[in-house]
């Protein structure tokens, strides 16, 4: 319990010192595990070039995106009372996922190298069952994150839902 105390205290400090970079090394990591663990569980050697292209993803589009959202959220809405509690979480899931989305299948399927016209054509074909799957996995977790995780621990709360989600989603893109 102390070892897993002393990981969180550098955290923090990493948090306060950097907290992009530190968000973002934390989203890269968990969204490259998310690809590993999607593979393992479809029983497929493990393919380096989608673990890097969770790894570029989650490094420097997830984390600094959710940094900044976060902040955004709570300038906008911020403060105590339902009715801006009941804001984030719509501007979370109505605004943000819908669109976080669209960015994250578009750029997932260019690292992986697929061309433009088909990378819009897979986002046709599966925009609507991932946000469906989205709104699934997220709401919850969302609900807490935005309602009772302190801001600076929001990222890191998300990363951890998100390894669910980025096993998914790799899951998802395999898929052709």
């Amino acid at each position: 319990m102390a070892e897993i105390q002393n990981i969180l205290g550098v955290y923090r400090g990493l948090l306060r010192s950097n907290p992009i970079l530190t968000k973002s090394i934390t989203s890269a990591i968990i969204s490259g595990l998310g690809s590993t663990i999607s593979q393992v569980i479809a029983k497929k050697n493990i393919s380096l070039q989608d673990v890097r292209t969770f790894l570029i993803y989650g490094g420097f589009v997830t984390g600094p995106i959710t940094h900044h959202f976060y902040i955004i959220l709570d300038k906008l809405f911020g403060g105590p009372g339902l009715l801006r509690y009941i804001l984030r979480i719509l501007s979370d899931r109505l605004v943000f996922a819908p669109g976080f989305l669209l960015l994250t299948l578009y750029c997932l399927s260019r690292l992986n190298g697929v061309s433009h016209s088909k990378s819009i054509q897979g986002i046709k074909e599966k925009y609507w069952q991932c946000l469906v799957g989205n709104w699934k996995i997220w709401t919850i977790p969302q609900l807490i994150n935005i309602g009772i995780i302190p801001p600076q621990y929001r990222v890191l709360f998300a990363n951890l839902v998100a390894l669910v989600w980025n096993t998914y989603l790799a899951r998802k893109q395999s898929i052709n």
